[in-house]
């Protein structure tokens, strides 16, 4: 799993500052590790593989007594659970990518309000977000910033920042994202004399 050092985080930090320098934008930073922890699915999977044990013992004409099939299914649910539940590689190979991306979206959202972003005076606060295990970035805007970029322009920064982090240069997108962000809201959300810092600059890990 990818890790930040004190440098990464110091270029996320700078990135914050010096696109907050031109508009009253409030820029927040959030990675998680993995936005869920995916347990129904590999269980459901695990099942169903011992479900299946019985139909193989018939197929291959293997006689058991009953007590030893019920034996040997409870032994193939435990193992294949704990492999799908503990394997990391396993275990979000069994998770549909798009409940991955649900789940992330979600947390994004979720962040967006626990991080205060949505509370700043203007409107103006953007969260950059990062789930790393699935490789799903989001940029949550506070009302209108969206519109006022246009749809073009906001899909671009997305997959600019997208393609970065799928390519394992985390710190390197959400510069590249915070800078562009930051540079296309100067123009519509101006800095001005007196505009405090009303949320955190530097990168929150959850």
């Amino acid at each position: 799993m990818i890790k930040f050092s004190d440098q990464d985080k110091a270029r996320i930090t700078a990135a914050i500052h010096a696109a907050e320098q031109h508009t009253s934008g409030e820029f927040v930073a959030v990675v998680a590790r993995i936005s869920d922890h995916y347990v129904f699915l590999p269980l459901l999977w695990a099942a169903l593989a011992a479900l299946l044990v019985p139909g193989v013992f018939l197929l291959f004409s293997i006689p058991l007594a009953y007590i030893h099939i019920y034996q040997i299914q409870l032994l193939v649910f435990i193992v294949l659970a704990f492999l799908f539940l503990f394997v990391p590689e396993l275990h979000l190979r069994l998770i549909p990518r798009h409940i991955k991306h649900a789940r992330a979206s979600r947390l994004a959202k979720a962040q967006f309000y626990i991080q205060g972003v949505h509370m700043t005076r203007e409107h103006s606060g953007v969260l950059f977000f990062v789930s790393l295990a699935e490789h799903y970035v989001e940029i949550v805007a506070d009302r209108g910033i969206h519109e006022k970029l246009g749809e073009a322009h906001w899909q671009g920064i997305v997959d600019t920042f997208l393609a970065h982090v799928r390519a394992g240069r985390i710190t390197e997108g959400f510069v590249a994202a915070i800078s562009a962000c930051g540079a296309a809201m100067a123009q519509h959300y101006p800095t001005h004399p007196g505009n405090v810092e009303e949320l955190s600059d530097g990168l929150i890990e959850i």
